[in-house]
C-alpha cells in the first residue's frame, strides 16, 4: 500500500485545546500507519484582542481566494513566523511547491484558516475535522464531519459518529499500573465512574449524587467491585461535600478524583482497566475515547438546568424522538442524541436505567462483552478514507 499512496508528510496545525490536538493526532497516526508518513506539529499563533476580530473577518476572503488573498490573511493573523518554520521543514525534505505528499491537518475553527491559507501558499491538500466557522467545508479537499453536526453529502466529506481519538488500550496500561500504586483495587471486580461537571445545560446536585452515584456505591459493594470516581469539571460545594460524605460511608470506593485538582489524570487508566464504566452524557470525547479502547459505557443522565433555552431544547428532542419533526432542528447538546442512538443500537452504550434492569436480570456477561468488543475507531476510519481518496486530488 505504500508504494502507492504519495502521503509523506502530515502536518498538524493545532491550537492547544486538548480535544482538538488528540483528534488530529488520531487521525494523523493512523495515516502515519497506512502510508509511513512522517508527522510534524506547529502550533498556531494566539491571536487576541483586535487582531483576533480583524483576521476572523477577514477569513472570509479564504473561502473562495487566492495565494495573494493567502498571504494578505496571514500577515493579518501574525502567521508569518509559522509560514517560515513551515518553509524550512520543506526546505530541509526537499519538498516543493505543489507537492503531492503533503497533507495539512487541524481541528476546529481557529487553525482551520491558517490551515487553508497553508494550502493556498504550498499548492497542498488540506483536510479539516469538524466544521470550520465561517469557512465552512466546501474549501477543504478532506472533511471529518461528526454526523450530528448534519454535514451534506458530498465527496470531500467523511461523516464520523464520535470524535477521533489517538487512543489504544495497550498505550493506557502503563497508566493504570500506576494509579493501582496509589489506589490498589480490594477486589478483581473495577469498576469506574467518570462525571461531568456542571455546564450551560447540566447541572450536578446533591440529590443527583445520593440517587445516581450513591446507589452504585451500594451496588458495587453487594456486587464485590472496587469503585473509582473522578470529576471532570467545576462542581458546587455542596456537590462537593455531598460526595466526600457518602464516600466516608462507601467502603467499595478505592479512589475520588477531581480531574482539575490532581496532578495525574487518572481517566486514561481508569478507561484501561474498568471492567463497567459509566460516564455522564455531557462528556462526548471521554465516552468516544473510551468506547475506541474497546469499553462498553454505561450512561448516566443528567439533571438539566432551569431556563427557556434548555425547555425549547428538550422539547425539540422529544418530537424528534418521536418523528413529528426532522432532526436537523435539534439545537445544542440535543444533538448528541443522534449519537447516542446509534451507540445504543450497536450496544457501545447502554442506558444507566437498562443496565440496572440486565443486571437484576442476570444477563451473560460473555454476551455483551463479543458485542462489546466489535472495534470502533473513528480516527482509523477516517486515516483509511484520506489514504483511499488520495490519489483522487490529482
Amino acid at each position: 500500500m505504500t508504494d502507492s499512496i504519495n502521503i509523506k508528510t502530515i502536518i498538524l496545525l493545532v491550537d492547544g485545546i486538548d480535544e482538538h490536538v488528540t483528534q488530529s493526532r488520531g487521525v494523523a497516526k493512523w495515516i502515519a500507519e497506512l502510508t509511513g508518513a512522517e508527522i510534524l506539529e506547529a502550533k498556531i499563533p494566539e491571536l487576541t484582542g483586535v487582531i483576533k476580530i480583524k483576521a476572523k473577518r477577514a477569513s472570509r476572503g479564504l473561502v473562495s481566494g487566492s495565494r495573494r488573498d493567502a498571504r494578505d490573511w496571514l500577515a493579518t493573523a501574525s502567521g508569518d513566523t509559522l509560514v517560515r518554520k513551515i518553509g524550512h521543514w520543506f526546505s530541509e525534505r526537499n519538498i516543493y511547491e505543489g507537492s503531492r505528499e503533503v497533507l495539512l491537518i487541524s481541528t476546529g475553527s481557529d487553525p482551520a484558516p491558517y490551515n487553508l491559507a497553508l494550502g493556498y501558499i504550498w499548492r497542498c491538500a488540506c483536510a479539516t475535522i469538524m466544521t470550520p466557522e465561517i469557512l465552512g467545508t466546501n474549501p477543504f479537499d478532506f472533511a471529518i464531519v461528526p454526523e450530528y453536526e448534519f454535514p451534506e453529502r458530498k465527496s470531500n466529506i467523511f461523516v464520523t459518529l464520535g470524535a477521533p481519538n489517538m487512543l489504544t488500550k495497550e498505550k493506557l496500561t502503563e497508566k493504570a499500573v500506576n494509579l493501582f500504586e496509589d489506589y490498589p483495587p480490594s477486589t478483581d471486580k473495577k469498576w469506574s465512574v467518570i462525571i461531568g461537571g456542571d455546564d450551560n445545560n447540566h447541572v450536578i446536585t446533591s440529590i443527583w449524587i445520593k440517587k445516581n452515584v450513591g446507589r452504585l456505591m451500594r451496588i458495587a459493594e453487594l456486587d464485590g467491585a472496587s469503585l473509582y470516581i473522578a470529576v471532570k469539571g467545576n462542581i458546587s460545594k455542596e456537590a462537593n461535600e455531598t460526595f466526600r460524605i457518602l464516600i466516608s460511608r462507601a467502603p467499595s470506593v478505592q479512589g475520588f478524583f477531581i480531574v482539575s485538582k490532581d496532578s495525574e489524570n487518572p481517566l486514561p487508566a481508569m478507561m484501561s482497566f474498568s471492567d463497567e464504566l459509566f460516564c455522564t452524557e455531557n462528556l462526548l470525547d471521554i465516552i468516544s475515547e473510551s468506547i475506541t479502547v474497546g469499553n462498553r459505557v454505561i450512561l448516566m443522565r443528567m439533571d438539566w438546568k432551569r431556563g427557556i433555552k434548555n425547555i425549547v431544547q428538550k422539547t425539540i428532542a422529544i418530537m424528534v424522538s418521536k418523528g413529528a419533526i426532522k432532526q436537523e432542528l435539534l439545537l445544542g447538546t440535543s444533538k448528541f442524541e443522534i449519537l447516542f442512538s446509534h451507540l445504543i443500537r450497536h450496544n457501545y452504550i447502554v442506558e444507566f436505567g437498562d443496565w440496572m434492569r440486565r443486571r437484576h436480570a442476570r444477563l451473560s456477561s460473555d454476551e455483551e462483552d463479543v458485542i462489546v468488543l466489535e472495534e470502533f475507531n473513528e480516527a482509523k476510519r477516517s486515516a483509511e478514507w484520506i489514504v483511499s481518496n488520495w490519489n483522487l486530488l490529482f
